[in-house]
């Protein structure tokens, strides 16, 4: 299973991170990698996360918040799907604080990337 691929979307290209699935190691690896691919780009991230079906424990909310702070500045719009619940609502607006970002949340992915590729 791809963690974190690339995808295209009417012409544009969008980092996707995808923790369906995996144990909280393999999510903690996933944004260490999604990060530090992130930061040897030179131009402006799209970025779709999929935590359908991912608990949000402490781990996952801390590392989470690091690397949201650590790539702030050269994500251009993050989306995510799968936050269906009010606790992981609530854990995204707390996200959104923490680390200066403005997340949204979608139902479906295909709203995610309409919203994404929209300038």
């Amino acid at each position: 299973m791809a963690r974190h691929s690339f995808i295209t979307y009417k012409g544009k290209e969008i980092t996707y991170l995808d923790y369906r699935g995996l144990k909280l190691e393999q999510i903690i690896q996933t944004i260490d990698e999604s990060v530090e691919e992130s930061l040897k780009s030179d131009r402006p991230i799209l970025l779709l996360i999929n935590l359908t079906g991912v608990f949000a424990v402490p781990e996952f909310m801390e590392k989470s918040k690091e690397a949201g702070k650590k790539t702030k500045n050269i994500i251009k719009k993050q989306a995510m799907v799968g936050v269906n619940s009010t606790a992981k609502k609530i854990l995204l607006n707390a996200y959104n604080y923490f680390t200066g970002s403005n997340t949204k949340a979608f139902d479906d992915e295909e709203s995610a990337k309409e919203w994404l590729v929209k300038d």
